[in-house]
């Protein structure tokens, strides 16, 4: 059988954090210990090569039961994140004291068990963790069981006990229906930042509606269920550009959320998300210095243990340093942003392969419109060409239809004419073979034609002047227009009427709004 780098990509996921801990508990046992002899080794290589291993501890009698040590090891790793994890999170700590409930148990000690199986009971029913609550209500049967054989005061019945597992089977139902709707506007999310026409809108009004609903119709059983509503109700008003709304949403899901912690303990995302979409609402309204604010916020929230999960650090990196980069391309400061990339390329190096594709679109191209701003076009290309060329699906078509157009200005900056007439008809075919098509695009192609063909400088300005008045005509359609949040295309034709650099066309148009 082929060797695995499955043990080897679970060392390599460790955080400093769960290093250590692994480290100290693997110190707390007395004699030589061969499998932190293999952690260590594993650690400070690059790429798994077993027989590499097998190789550098030749000497060891280990070495002849490899398999085995390597699961030694892959079980005292999972233990100390166990640990960790303990550390973090209720339902963890909750699960840890149902297993001494049941030691308890097997010990006979019921008086004890009926203690620690109340308090755990209350804090598993205040933040709706329904699974733990069946396993708790099944060893309180047991329990009401034990106290009446002893002749003790039975706290409930087991006909009590069943109603109360019947409820909670109604509440996980409950939850599940939200997600189901939740899981539907996910998937169209992730084709979509932004309605872009009527059959968007359509789609995105089906889900609000039947979301609604529910709620009308099946209430909320648990602070989850509210939460997820909340959550999918802010998304689709995100997508139908309802800032108003947008705000109201998000701001009482934070509220909501941070009046019950552990409730952010177990559903994190969605308090992290939430901050993002916020972030892009005081963008909108020029709320800049709240937009900072809650940037600052964020990356405060990855030195919290209640967040030090490898998928929660990831989601704070993507919408903080995301956010803070377009925060600064949306003001026109493209120097201040260029400083952040550094760090977005540290956590690259460091995640790429655990974020998901819909993310890394929007990094890409978040970088690729700082090194445009800045001028540094060869660098922005690169970025672009992460988009372009590489496969993302159905994944954000509308990031990658509008990276295709800035492709051609960025070639078109670069003076690459001979190369451009080839991208321009590559660019053309592709559009073409849409099936949604959109104005925008069209007006674009046809003035950009003009533009690149043209070589005659006297005509320039007046061309750009035209094409800008083309796209102020097209983009009265508010869902046409929303093309401008992916790309300032009048503060790039200002630049070229004016002969200034794009930062200052944007700063221009912000001052004169």
């Amino acid at each position: 059988m082929k060797p695995t780098n499955q043990l080897f990509d679970l060392i390599h996921s460790l955080t400093t954090d769960e290093e250590a801990l692994f480290v100290n508990a693997s110190s707390i046992q007395q004699g030589d210990k061969n499998y932190l002899k293999l952690y260590n080794y594993l650690k400070q290589q690059d790429i798994y090569d077993e027989a590499e291993v097998k190789e550098h501890f030749k000497n060891e009698v280990f070495i002849q039961h490899l398999a085995s040590e390597k699961n030694q090891l892959l079980h005292h790793v999972l233990k100390s994140l166990r640990f960790y994890r303990y550390e973090t999170s209720l339902s963890a700590k909750i699960n840890e004291s149902i297993k001494n409930i049941q030691i308890l148990f097997n010990k006979s000690l019921y008086k004890q068990s009926r203690k620690q199986l109340s308090i755990i009971k209350k804090q598993a029913s205040d933040n709706d963790l329904f699974y733990c609550l069946l396993e708790i209500i099944e060893l309180e049967k047991v329990l009401v069981d034990m106290e009446a054989y002893y002749g003790d005061i039975n706290f409930k019945t087991v006909n009590e006990l069943i109603d109360e597992e019947n409820n909670i089977f109604l509440k996980i139902e409950n939850l599940a229906a939200y997600d189901i709707q939740l899981a539907k506007l996910n998937r169209l999310s992730s084709k979509l930042m932004i309605a872009r026409n009527a059959s968007d809108v359509e789609e995105i009004n089906t889900i609000l509606k039947d979301t609604q609903q529910l709620a009308e119709t099946k209430g909320f059983l648990s602070k989850k269920s509210k939460i997820i509503y909340t959550y999918a109700i802010g998304v689709c008003n995100r997508l139908l550009n309802e800032l108003a709304n947008e705000h109201r949403l998000f701001s009482d899901l934070i509220i909501e959320m941070e009046t019950n912690p552990d409730i952010i303990s177990e559903m994190p995302n969605y308090y992290i998300l939430s901050h993002g979409h916020l972030i892009r609402y005081y963008a909108l309204k020029k709320q800049y210095n709240d937009g900072f604010m809650l940037i600052d916020k964020l990356k405060s929230l990855s030195l919290n243990k209640m967040f030090k999960a490898t998928d929660v650090q990831i989601s704070i990196f993507i919408q903080s340093y995301i956010n803070e980069i377009l925060l600064y391309s949306y003001i026109g400061q493209h120097e201040q942003a260029k400083k952040i990339i550094p760090n977005v390329i540290k956590g690259l190096d460091k995640y790429e392969s655990k974020i998901n594709n819909e993310d890394l679109l929007r990094i890409y191209h978040s970088i690729a419109m700082v090194y445009f701003g800045v001028g540094e076009f060869n660098k922005s290309l690169h970025w672009l060409n992460k988009i372009i060329n590489e496969n993302f699906d159905d994944l954000r078509q509308d990031t990658i239809r509008i990276s295709k157009l800035i492709y051609l200005i960025v070639h078109f900056e670069l003076g690459n004419d001979d190369l451009l007439q080839y991208i321009y008809k590559s660019t053309l075919r592709f559009f073409n073979s849409q099936k949604k098509q959109y104005k925008f695009e069209n007006v674009f192609l046809e003035n950009f034609k003009k533009i690149a063909i043209s070589k005659k400088a006297s005509k320039q300005v007046e061309t750009y002047q035209t094409f800008k008045d083309e796209l102020v005509s097209v983009f009265k359609d508010r869902y046409e227009k929303n093309a401008l949040e992916f790309f300032n295309f009048y503060a790039w034709l200002d630049s070229k009427i004016f002969n200034i650099t794009f930062a200052d066309a944007i700063r221009l148009r912000k001052e004169n709004r």
